[in-house]
């Protein structure tokens, strides 16, 4: 029996460039505490690879309330991207997670106000000592296998990289190349920029459509990487995944699903799966667990009349009341395979939340390099689909524990809001709805 799988990845990116003031020369020489190597998932690419002598902390340590107040800020700035990123009629799906990734490693390498600016815009409520660490613990938790393989079927593939992309000949500070290799597993590859920007771009984009199974391509272009770059920061989130309890594939038919506008629409309905349930005030919401129950899809049903007044009221507290309030109930759920593709300006809506030094002049990014440096883009791009890939043997078997009385029906056939996240944490790995075919 075809198995339903649900595929998503997203990345992100953060160029600094070098701004119009006068700034430290550039040595050509790598710093002292960088040793030069070649990283094995770019054995063919031109240029050098610095990285820091500092291996990655492999387990590192962050309190409880630190990893809850990280994953809180990620689910506060995912939500309000997300209501600067909503267009009525329109679709929209994005990683809170690689966005907060990304711009981490440039936070490591903010000082004064522009580091203030960008702790409150980005929910950061941790120190710089402690960030970081946090960021790494928490991404290791994201990456620790289920502690019960599942019965049938195999766990999820989740992972999170980074990478940076330095001009070839300035200088970097060794406490921020320190910082990316042990928090998050990065080191440098040097480019050249200034002379050959479309080579940079093609290296660039190679990597990320290499570490996102070719789902994202075309990440940046000579828009988003002038040869006025300088650094380039990048994190690629990639998530695959087949349900616990898969769908099944001959009850899929097309039912009615009536748009955000108000116009029905014939799609592909599945029909199947167990998972929680609860009831909200204007809301319904239900879980669909991938298996070995590290991570789970969440959708939030509004009714038809409130889905703006619902979706205006996302938040931290709002998903914490739904997760509380979920209870197990065997449903019989339709949902539609759709598939989403999402670019999304981030810019705008960072300097919306307070972020404002770091695009200018004014911005301080000297714990980077001597070189003076701003922030002139931040791009973002995502992929999900959920559709019936792949096989899964022993789903025969599940299918014979289905109890004798009908499931009650749980039918997804209006706009609906969904988020994927890991379960141990609470962290949303990805935010998005599905308001039109």
């Amino acid at each position: 029996m075809a198995v339903p799988r649900i595929q998503v990845v997203a990345c992100c990116t953060a160029a600094l460039l070098l701004a119009g003031c006068e700034s430290t020369p550039c040595s050509s020489a790598p710093p002292s505490a960088a040793t030069r190597c070649l990283p094995p998932e770019l054995e063919q690419a031109p240029g050098e690879y610095i990285t820091s002598s500092a291996p990655r902390h492999s387990t590192p340590t962050a309190a409880d309330e630190e990893l809850a107040a990280f994953v809180s800020g990620n689910t506060s700035l995912g939500v309000a991207l997300y209501q600067r990123a909503i267009q009525e009629k329109q679709n929209v799906f994005f990683s809170p997670y690689s966005v907060t990734q990304a711009l981490s490693t440039v936070y490591a390498g903010a000082r004064g106000n522009t580091a203030a600016q960008m702790a409150q815009a980005l929910r950061f409520s941790l120190s710089q000592s402690r960030h970081h660490p946090t960021a790494n613990a928490l991404e290791r938790a994201l990456a620790k296998p289920p502690s019960h393989p599942p019965a049938s079927g195999t766990p999820p593939t989740f992972h999170s990289l980074n990478s940076a992309w330095g001009q070839q000949g300035m200088t970097f500070h060794d406490d921020f190349l320190d910082t990316l290799a042990r928090h998050y597993g990065a080191g440098m590859h040097l480019m050249d920029f200034e002379n050959d920007a479309a080579g940079a771009r093609a290296e660039i984009n190679r990597w990320v459509e290499v570490n996102t199974k070719d789902r994202i391509q075309d990440l940046v272009d000579e828009e988003s990487l002038p040869d006025a770059t300088r650094l380039m920061l990048i994190n690629a989130v990639y998530f695959k995944g087949a349900w616990s309890w898969p769908f099944n594939e001959q009850g899929t038919r097309n039912a009615a699903f009536r748009a955000l506008d108000g116009t029905s629409h014939q799609v592909p309905t599945m029909s199947g799966g167990m998972g929680q349930y609860m009831e909200g005030d204007g809301f319904e919401a239900v879980t669909l667990d991938y298996a070995g129950g590290t991570f789970r899809m969440v959708l939030i049903l509004p009714e038809w009349e409130r889905f703006e007044e619902v979706e205006s009221r996302l938040s931290p507290a709002f998903f914490d009341e739904v997760r509380a309030r979920l209870e197990n109930r065997r449903l019989d759920i339709r949902l539609p395979r759709f598939q989403i593709e999402s670019e999304l300006p981030l810019i705008p809506a960072l300097q919306a939340l307070g972020m404002e030094d770091a695009f200018t002049a004014s911005a301080d990014f000297s714990a980077i390099s001597p070189t003076k440096l701003m922030i002139a883009t931040v791009n973002h791009k995502a992929f999900v689909a959920v559709n019936e890939i792949g096989t899964e043997a022993a789903a025969a078997t599940a299918v014979g524990m289905v109890p004798v009385s009908l499931p009650e029906p749980f039918h997804v056939n209006r706009p609906f809001i969904f988020v994927i996240e890991h379960v141990a944490t609470q962290n949303v790995l990805f935010l998005g709805r599905f308001v039109k075919p």
